[in-house]
């Protein structure tokens, strides 16, 4: 993975953050934050300082609105902090009275304040931002790949859910995932909350002993759904490991839907190993888009459409893998208030702990974009 260069100027300031990361952190582990806002602990893992700033273009981009010349205006850093309860006071007063800072002050402060990742991604739109233990980590965002036109101006906030509003007018479908871990779930009430679509977990990979399972809920699910006028799609969760093992998955898929009509596609969900105790754990990117190939063009010869899932932190981490898959539609998963992924999706997963009638507890809320709608 590419990596920033290391200024001569910002020597200094690197090892002030460099040595505030060399206080005791009393575990030993590393606090990771992946870009669906998941929170881990990974044993023995050492925080890294904060990668400096090169080759930034401050007119490119939608977000760097925020920036110019490499400066950003305090009112906008006050103005979107208040997006963000997590925003230390203390940041917010040591900004106060100043017209602007530069971006690199800015990223300094993301260090020795601890800004959440989110929102300094907010005014970064050229890598993705990773908060790593104390420090943060920066990935390029992929030039020459085609890139979404969806602005969030027009995102709406509300308490249980999002909307995307152009108009006056709602440009989105409200959809959910579900599968076993949702128990009973009353289709009729879930539809009379407005949900338009829903995605039913068909079966899974075990993540240790690879063994293929039916979801238990699957057909009750799929049936239920059907009866009250949801839209539906199936999903998979994979954890194969080669090209053979997703063609196994997709034919598992196909023989357990023989005899359904889909409104939404069959989805390869695949998603990166937590530990090595999984066996997705360390995948390359030639793996992984082997795999997405092989279930999505096996799914479409069973004559129903695909799609493909992941979280934004390993397409981001799997660099180009986003770029040879172009052909496939993405469902992106990427629990923030205001998303960062720049290349195309068309369905984006923004919670997982949404609130639907019809279904005790939390569930996955989606937004799916008009003009994606399967003819």
């Amino acid at each position: 993975m590419k990596k920033r260069a290391l200024s001569r100027s910002r020597v200094p300031a690197l090892l002030c953050a460099a040595a505030l990361l060399l206080l005791p952190l009393g575990t030993g582990a590393g606090r990771i934050e992946d870009l669906r806002g998941v929170a881990y602990v990974v044993e023995g893992q050492a925080p890294t300082p904060i990668q400096p700033t090169s080759n930034r273009n401050p007119s490119s981009g939608k977000l760097n609105s925020l920036v110019k010349d490499g400066v950003i205006r305090v009112s906008d850093l006050e103005r979107v902090a208040e997006d963000y309860s997590s925003v230390p006071s203390d940041f917010l007063s040591a900004i106060s009275g100043k017209s602007t800072i530069t971006l690199d002050r800015f990223e300094r402060y993301a260090v020795e304040y601890q800004l959440p990742g989110q929102y300094v991604q907010r005014f970064i739109d050229d890598y993705f931002i990773f908060k790593k233990g104390n420090s943060f980590e920066y990935l390029p965002v992929e030039k020459g790949v085609a890139k979404h036109s969806y602005d969030w101006d027009n995102l709406v906030h509300y308490s249980r859910e999002k909307d995307y509003v152009v108009g006056g007018v709602s440009r989105v479908l409200k959809g959910i995932d579900v599968s076993v871990f949702q128990g009973n779930i009353n289709w009729n009430a879930v539809k009379a909350d407005g949900v338009d679509f829903a995605f039913i977990r068909l079966g899974y990979r075990g993540y240790t002993n690879g063994a293929i399972k039916l979801d238990t809920n699957f057909h009750q699910n799929i049936q239920g759904a059907q009866a009250a006028g949801v839209r539906v799609g199936v999903y998979f969760y994979s954890q194969a490991v080669s090209r053979s093992e997703a063609i196994e998955e997709a034919n598992f898929c196909l023989d357990e839907l023989s005899g359904y009509s889909l409104d939404l596609p069959v989805v390869f969900d695949l998603e990166g190993g937590a530990n090595s105790s999984y066996r997705t754990y360390g995948m390359s990117t030639s793996t992984a888009v082997k795999m997405v190939s092989a279930f999505c063009d096996t799914i479409e010869s069973g004559g129903y459409k695909s799609m493909y899932y992941s979280y934004a932190k390993f397409l981001a981490e799997h660099e180009g893998m986003v770029a040879q898959l172009e052909d496939y539609d993405l469902w992106m998963a990427m629990y923030y208030r205001v998303p960062f992924f720049p290349y195309n999706f068309k369905i984006w997963q923004y919670s997982s702990t949404g609130s639907v009638s019809g279904i005790s507890g939390g569930v996955d809320m989606n937004m799916m974009f008009l003009d994606y709608i399967p003819s």
